[in-house]
């Protein structure tokens, strides 16, 4: 295939993804904020503890891989339940609080794990 040719479906190809995107922006403009909130609501519901696990690998060396996996369990539980009692209207907190919630909440109990590991093999004998 000669460069002529090529060019000339480039362009096409530019052309038809244009109006394909074009099209699918007008159909979802109807839809408005709700989906931008929804898919926002679902990622504060995981993009924290995310978060937190990165911030702990990068700031925090010396905190070892399961405190940090198990931080992350407990703080992802606490996030749903943080979650479900707003849904029932126990508690009035926005969604965007839970992706602090989960950044802080690893970084804070991985170390806190760290620390109750590192004493425990300070006390284990030595065999």
């Amino acid at each position: 295939m000669n460069q002529e040719r090529e060019y000339y479906y480039s362009q096409m190809y530019t052309l038809f993804w244009g109006i394909f995107c074009v099209v699918i922006a007008q159909f979802f403009y109807n839809i408005g904020n709700s989906l931008i909130e929804a898919v926002n609501l679902l990622g504060s519901l995981f993009y924290g503890v995310t978060l937190g696990i990165f911030l702990v690998a990068f700031y925090f060396k010396k905190i070892s891989a399961t405190p940090v996996f198990i931080s992350a369990v407990i703080v992802e539980i606490f996030v749903l339940s943080i979650f479900v009692l707003y849904q029932k209207g126990i508690v009035n907190i926005s969604f965007l609080w839970l992706n602090a919630i989960g950044a802080l909440g690893v970084i804070i109990l991985s170390m806190f794990l760290q620390s109750l590991k590192t004493k425990a093999q300070r006390l284990k004998p030595d065999v």
